[in-house]
């Protein structure tokens, strides 16, 4: 019974100051503490209020949630609880463009980057039984050296499959794009009264926030932004063969699964052209943590 489309967009605002950071500084930080257990955490009405009583709505901690993602552009927060998409799992790897396209910056073939991504789900939905929204956020660091201690402005951007939830069996199952499908269900209006607190926040605080754009990518590296060229469109489809079947999408994506790393194709498009892949990326270490799912923050550029 939930709407996704209205998570999406919240989770994807921007930030506006961006910081520097280390990749290893980042990564040392999302390994530090391995969960002893899954945790569980369902999205509801309710967990988006603070001191509610039954005459008094509470603070509507989703709103101020909202203001400070788009003014806060720090790859590492103070503890927090992610109000959508508050479930996942974190990896390390690399972003490699082997193929030439007319974009710039590291969507530029021979660009490579270190990664470090978390899969998701919006309402906390994690067993394969549910309507799951699945996502995959990204950001790049622009160096290939993983010891490099060097603070960079990272790029992030933020996908999922279907901003309405569908009933895939796997997380590999359907590819994850910045401008996703919603798929729309009989249980969708139970979810009503909720939706009208997220539209209220998120409308405030951006616009166009169903899309996603990825121009932090197509500036990365350039010395003048103004030049970047920006694709409208990015596909990231698994590319691995394995399903191991596990319920919980976050047991799924354990890396001991696979027999190589867990690996996604990257495609891009102008808008309106064809989807054409240009590379991939290979993601080779994880952390199932409390860091993943409570300190480790993406930020998106607000809409041009």
């Amino acid at each position: 019974m939930r709407w996704h489309a209205f998570l999406f967009c919240l989770v994807s605002f921007a930030a506006s100051a961006a910081q520097g950071a280390s990749f290893s500084s980042v990564w040392k930080k999302v390994q530090a503490t391995p969960y002893a257990a899954l945790p569980a955490h369902s999205v509801t009405k309710a967990s988006f209020y603070k001191g509610a009583t039954w005459i008094s709505a509470g603070t509507n901690i989703l709103a101020a949630d909202a203001k400070r993602t788009v003014k806060v552009g720090t790859d590492i927060l103070p503890t927090f609880q992610k109000l959508v998409h508050p479930i996942g799992i974190c990896f390390a790897g690399s972003w490699t463009i082997t193929e030439k396209s007319p974009f710039t910056g590291y969507f530029a073939q021979g660009s490579k980057a270190l990664i470090i991504a978390r899969a998701s789900e919006a309402m906390g939905n994690g067993l394969a039984k549910d309507y799951r929204a699945l996502g995959l956020a990204g950001k790049l660091f622009p160096t290939s050296n993983p010891t490099d201690d060097r603070e960079y402005e990272t790029a992030n951007f933020f996908t999922v499959d279907d901003l309405g939830g569908a009933l895939a069996k796997s997380y590999l199952d359907l590819a994850k794009t910045n401008a996703p499908p919603i798929s729309k269900h009989f249980s969708t209006f139970f979810a009503l009264p909720m939706l009208s607190v997220i539209s209220s926040a998120f409308n405030a605080a951006d616009k166009n926030p169903a899309v996603r754009q990825l121009y932090p990518i197509a500036e990365l590296g350039l010395t003048n932004k103004t030049t970047a060229v920006t694709p409208a469109l990015m596909s990231l489809k698994a590319e691995n063969s394995e399903r191991p079947g596990n319920a919980d999408f976050r047991d799924e994506l354990r890396l001991k699964n696979f027999k190589k790393p867990l690996t996604f194709s990257i495609s891009v498009a102008a808008k309106g052209d064809k989807l054409s892949k240009i590379g991939t990326i290979e993601l080779d270490e994880e952390a199932l943590t409390a860091e993943c799912d409570h300190n480790l923050h993406f930020a998106h550029p607000k809409w041009r």
